[in-house]
């Protein structure tokens, strides 16, 4: 029999230290570290337990069995700390060390052999248990007790107010510590079923066994439940509960910052007294169960407000969740946006007008201002489009100043260039709405008359050279005059091509300069074509 206890014992500390190493893999999680070194107590607890059945002499059997008792004062401790992991809860570190106080003692006595029998008290040297013990043993009796209860309080509240998987998880745990610690309770009352043998150890077993489904199976350590400070603590949002009387029941740390409140806890306090800074904004939503808003706060604080009611299981009102977010970096990077679009659309503007006039300047020349040969393209095609789709005819007046090289040589090309700029702003002046005025090159003009007919034009150019005749161009003290040739072609009188009509009024040109210079000729008809 003894053999078999041994056995069994054994394979539970096989199981554990398996458990133990599957757990260690998960080591980062919450609640892994304290499990680890749990199994190991346990494990500690059964081999030393199995190696009391294995020896024959009762000294050694007796120091086996003792030693037992280090896994025994552990492990306790260790529930407690991975259930607290496990449940979102926490101690600080001095109350940790606490927990260790009684298994320190333990420990000790261990070691020096409990000379005054605090721990077993006096037993025969046979003694298979730990049932004649002294009151230290009570002590750690009791005080295992008390953090194993502890421990299923916190797992039973964790379980009630936990998702399903969350609840199986915690229900599992629970089975596989309540099974041997609950035949432990027993055991001590003196309700034994094998009098020589301690059924707790054995039945770690089925708690390894039990630990390794919830790891393996329920994702004990893969899937855990976010704790709240990571969810509400560490939150950026300003989070706070208030109740019906508009007390405060509960903020985060961004709440409490922004609340600017220097005293010792802001809980229970009027939301007017712990934001009382801001009173004149919370007076708005004082009775608001529900709201969504935007808020200036200090004239620089931006913030998105939310106001939800929390009812009770009977749809009673309780309080309100008040929810906001800082939006002021958000704000401020939308008006840096706005400004820099802003900027962006002055400079493409500016781009544009820089591109517009540049391409104003190609089409301008430099001297005089008016268009020049390259626009006179455009202007003769738009001209001829006008008329043939009105039917309206146009004339082409070709504007040549006579004997201008001889202005140049006696006074220069400076004068040259002041009668040319002269006679620009001469003919510019009796430039009619619609009409187009281009430097054609050299000493030429010529003027595009949309919806005109040759007569009109005949008149329109005699009063151009009238016009020339009598103008007077001071230069350096000289009085400068002038005389110019002009010819007058018709669309389509004189070619049904603008360009056609362009070669008609130049050839005019010529004919006027060869009858004297300082006339106006028309263009001969064009001739029918042969038929």
């Amino acid at each position: 029999m003894n053999l078999a206890y041994a056995a069994w014992l054994l394979a539970a500390t096989l199981m554990a230290l398996l458990t133990a190493g599957v757990a260690w893999q998960r080591r980062s999680a919450p609640g892994a570290w304290p499990l680890v070194l749990l199994l190991l107590a346990l494990a500690e607890w059964t081999f030393t337990y199995a190696l009391h059945w294995l020896v024959a002499a009762p000294e050694e059997r007796r120091g086996w069995l003792d030693a037992t008792f280090v896994g025994v004062s552990l492990a306790p401790v260790f529930v407690l700390l991975m259930t607290l992991e496990l449940t979102e809860r926490s101690l600080n570190r001095a109350a940790r060390t606490a927990l260790f106080g009684v298994p320190l003692v333990t420990l000790v006595l261990l070691l020096a052999g409990d000379p005054q029998g605090l721990l077993f008290g006096v037993r025969p040297l046979d003694a298979h248990n730990l049932l004649q013990g002294g009151p230290w043993f009570r002590v750690v009796a009791l005080y295992g007790y008390a953090l194993l209860v502890l421990s299923a309080a916190l797992l039973i509240h964790f379980s009630w107010r936990s998702p399903p998987l969350y609840r199986r998880q915690a229900t599992l745990l629970l089975a596989g510590l309540v099974l041997p610690w609950g035949v432990n309770v027993v055991s001590v009352l003196g309700a034994r079923p094998f009098p020589d043998l301690d059924l707790t150890p054995v039945l770690f077993l089925l708690t390894a066994l039990v630990f390794l489904w919830g790891i393996v199976g329920l994702k004990l350590f893969d899937v855990l439940p976010v704790a709240r400070h990571l969810l509400v603590e560490q939150m950026a949002e300003g989070v706070m509960v208030l109740d019906e009387r508009g007390r405060v029941v509960d903020l985060n740390p961004a709440a409490r910052r922004l609340s600017r409140w220097s005293g010792p806890s802001p809980l229970g306090q009027s939301v007017d007294v712990v934001f009382a800074n801001w009173s004149h904004v919370l007076e708005r939503y004082r009775e608001v169960e529900q709201a969504h808003a935007e808020l200036l706060l200090d004239g620089k604080v931006f913030l998105d407000l939310q106001i939800s009611p929390l009812y009770d299981g009977r749809g009673r009102l309780r309080g309100r969740l008040v929810v906001w977010r800082d939006m002021t970096a958000r704000r401020e990077a939308e008006t840096r946006l706005r400004q820099a679009h802003a900027e962006l659309q002055a400079r493409l503007s500016e781009i544009e007008q820089l591109q517009l006039a540049l391409q104003e300047q190609s089409l301008r020349d430099p001297l005089t201002g008016l268009h020049n040969r390259r626009f006179l393209q455009t202007a003769l095609e738009e001209a001829q489009g006008r008329a043939a789709a009105s039917a309206q005819p146009f004339s082409l007046v070709i504007v040549d100043i006579d004997h201008f090289k001889q202005i140049n040589d006696r006074v220069g090309h400076g004068g040259g260039d002041a009668v040319l700029h002269s006679v620009a702003r001469l003919l510019e002046a009796h430039r009619g709405t619609g009409e187009t005025l281009c430097r054609y090159g050299g000493e030429e003009f010529v003027l595009v008359l949309p919806d005109t007919p040759l007569e009109a034009a005949l008149t329109r150019a005699e009063a151009y050279r009238a016009a020339l005749e009598g103008q007077v161009v001071m230069y350096g003290g000289q009085a400068l005059r002038c005389t110019a040739s002009l010819g007058v072609a018709t669309f389509p009188t004189h070619g049904t091509d603008a360009e056609v009509v362009l070669t008609a009024a130049d050839e005019a040109l010529y004919t006027a300069k060869r009858q004297g210079r300082n006339r106006v000729v028309a263009a001969p008809p064009a001739a029918a074509p042969l038929s």
